[in-house]
């Protein structure tokens, strides 16, 4: 009875190590850029009372809700426009703070495709050249 005799070479070894190496490190990077985006956007303090936009809403519904005409940072209850700088400031901040948080969302979203992409590429191009020269 015959035996099957497996040499694999150490070239074929060291190269599968490297791999999945490879891929390790690749979760590790998308693990750690993960983390620092969600320490990033704990950062981002939303204010619940910066002044609104306001616009003129027959205008809005005459132009079937595609374009808002008239508009202007408005105080809480909606009827007067903010006229203080402070009004003006904390206007601007809220909506730099919500554009910074979505642009965050969107570099996790990336990061993580982008990341697992590699990080799976690198398993299965190690498996297969395992499988292929052993």
């Amino acid at each position: 009875m015959a035996t099957k005799n497996n040499k694999t070479s150490t070239r074929v070894k060291i190269n599968a190590g490297l791999l999945i190496l490879m891929a390790i490190m690749f979760g590790v990077i998308t693990f750690c850029g993960v983390n620092e985006l969600a320490k990033f956007r704990k950062n981002l303090i939303g204010i619940s009372d910066a002044p609104a936009l306001c616009f003129d809403e027959e205008l809005y519904e005459k132009n079937d809700g595609t374009v808002i005409q008239d508009t202007y940072p408005c105080v809480l209850n909606g009827t007067e426009e903010a006229t203080s700088q402070r009004d003006h400031t904390m206007f601007l901040y809220d909506k730099i703070n919500f554009t910074a948080t979505i642009n965050s969302y969107q570099n996790d979203i990336l990061l993580v495709a982008v990341g697992s992409m590699m990080t799976i590429a690198s398993l299965v191009g190690a498996v297969v050249y395992w499988n292929h020269n052993r």
